[in-house]
């Protein structure tokens, strides 16, 4: 053995060991220190750069030229980058070709048990529609749900049952080990499916994406399905506040988070529901588009991460495209792990507003963009919208079950809308409204609030 492979396999020896990571794991988040933190990011960042550097040809080139040490000056890459040279990125010798055949082949088969050559490979379209593949090993897969143990707060005292609801399965979601199991359900499936299954299966956990999530609690008010979880798990959207409030009230019961991308996992909640990043896991780092800090409070406009663990397919430095703004407080629960204050979406949910002074364009704030919807009528469920340029934004309403559309408030919000651009000292664009049952539409699995569909000066 090398001496090159003999420091990687003792750099990383704790993601070898399920009960050791699982230990380490619960000892950092509660006991690491800021300066802790920051020196375990230290040496695992080199560590990750260093083994690229050695073991895939596409972070070679890329740092022919490059200091390895000042990681804050290595090159910023994102998901084209990583999907156009995808046999050269990863570091296992898969063939992008043979990646590509075999998730399509999972797709139609909707077999999500296979592996590729022991790995667990799957695709993912992002909310941004663009096509994305995650290659994951039995080693990742195990330290992952060690994580996953060690930080969540299940109830007291009782055995994990888990209702994993998703678009697509995994081999790493099936789980059943001295009594705690986790149940894969499809999202695909139909919602008095979904509700059965949840009937039967009784899950004291049920996870799933809050558009699901929202017509399991729609579903459990009417009174014909009982279902009685007591943790509540969000992920692969957004969790708007109006719709964790409204699976709180539903369901009586605390509402978690996951953080995950195909490209990490970012975040998790702890005890007191704050959703904290996962340090340990993953170095982030939140940028403004002239690539300066964020600081605090502020919402980024670029979110760069690099997987502190990730080997196959290293993720170094990669622009995830999501808007976040940190917490400038410390978590109640006292961990020293940063707190995620808001997750305000991918960077095209950031709308933008021509300035008065024809200078540029001034970035809006999704946030604002939300609350003058929400508070323009009582009679809406469920809304989307699109800018579709500066001066153009579109609106789809679904109204409450038994109101008009003629009875709608269509001028109080457009008025609350172009407020919004007012104050930012922009020009007021042009607001379409239009009414469509949003939540019966097939593409509701996979949904979004807000979507930009121009790009501007600067996006990666």
């Amino acid at each position: 053995m090398s001496l090159d492979s003999l420091k990687d396999y003792f750099s990383d020896l704790e993601t070898k060991n399920f009960l050791l990571f699982f230990l380490l794991s619960k000892y950092r988040f509660k006991h690491f220190s800021k300066k802790d933190i920051e020196n375990y990011q230290k040496v695992k960042r080199q560590f990750i750069v260093d083994y690229a550097f050695r073991n895939s040809k596409f972070f070679r080139k890329l740092y022919e030229n490059c200091d390895l040490k000042d990681f804050d000056k290595l090159p910023i890459i994102n998901k084209k980058i990583m999907m156009e040279n995808l046999s050269d990125y990863n570091t296992l010798g898969l063939k992008k070709e043979e990646i590509i055949n075999f998730c399509c082949e999972i797709e139609k088969s909707r077999d999500f048990s296979r592996r590729l050559k022991g790995l667990n490979i799957g695709m993912s379209s992002g909310t941004s529609g663009n096509k994305g593949v995650e290659i994951v090993t039995r080693r990742e897969e195990m330290y992952m749900r060690a994580a996953f143990l060690s930080r969540f707060d299940f109830p007291e005292g009782e055995k994990m049952n888990v209702a994993f609801i998703l678009r697509v399965s995994a081999p790493a979601f099936n789980l059943n080990i001295l009594g705690n199991k986790l149940t894969y359900i499809s999202q695909l499936d139909s919602i008095e499916n979904i509700m059965k299954k949840l009937e039967d299966l009784n899950p004291n956990i049920i996870s799933g994406p809050p558009s699901i999530l929202k017509l399991i609690a729609k579903n459990t008010i009417k009174g014909k399905y009982k279902v009685k979880p007591k943790r509540i798990i969000s992920y692969a959207e957004i969790l708007y506040p109006d719709v964790k409030d409204f699976l709180g009230s539903v369901f009586n019961c605390p509402v978690h988070e996951i953080y995950k991308a195909t490209e990490g996992p970012i975040g998790i909640t702890c005890e007191k529901e704050k959703l904290h990043i996962n340090e340990d896991l993953v170095y982030v780092e939140t940028l403004n588009r002239d690539l300066s800090i964020t600081p605090p409070g502020k919402e980024c406009e670029k979110l760069v991460i690099t997987d502190l663990h990730k080997w196959g397919q290293p993720i170094i430095r990669y622009n995830l495209n999501d808007v976040i703004t940190i917490s400038p407080k410390k978590c109640s629960c006292g961990s020293n792990f940063r707190v995620i204050e808001k997750i305000v979406g991918r960077s095209d949910h950031l709308f933008y507003g021509k300035r008065k002074d024809g200078k540029d364009l001034n970035f809006i704030s999704p946030d604002y963009i939300s609350r003058a919807i929400i508070s323009s009528s009582e009679k809406i469920e469920e809304y989307q919208v699109f800018e579709k340029s500066p001066e153009e934004i579109l609106v789809m309403i679904e109204l409450k079950k038994n109101e008009k559309e003629d009875s709608f408030e269509k001028d109080i919000l457009t008025k609350n809308l172009k407020e919004i651009f007012r104050k930012y000292n922009c020009e007021e664009p042009d607001i379409k409204i239009y009414f469509e049952d949003i939540t019966n539409r097939k593409d509701f699995n996979k949904f979004i609030r807000m979507k930009r569909e121009f790009k501007v000066k600067g996006e990666i």
